[in-house]
């Protein structure tokens, strides 16, 4: 299989991430990095955002993250639970 380049554009619409998320995973080490091909362009490996997809799948399977879904969501419950409507302490 070759690789082939796909722009940042194509990126954003398969992750569904914004730019600017994208290179902060990039820079935390979560995320293929690009390759530069000019001053002002860089690109991505097709191969290496389709494996980063399937490697995400797979967390899912494993349920990976999935503990701390449910923590965050018990304290924003909580925290919602305890402001009035307009959002001050109940």
């Amino acid at each position: 299989m070759s690789d082939r380049f796909i722009s940042m554009d194509e990126v954003i619409d398969r992750v569904s991430f914004s730019k600017t998320h994208i290179y902060r995973k990039i820079a935390d080490g979560t995320f293929p990095r690009p390759v530069p091909l000019g001053l002002h362009k860089v690109a991505f490996l097709e191969r290496e955002i389709n494996d980063w997809v399937a490697g995400r799948l797979d967390a899912r399977e494993r349920g990976e993250g999935a503990e701390a879904r449910r923590t965050h969501a018990r304290k924003l419950a909580s925290r919602l639970s305890n402001t009035g409507e307009d959002g001050s302490p109940a």
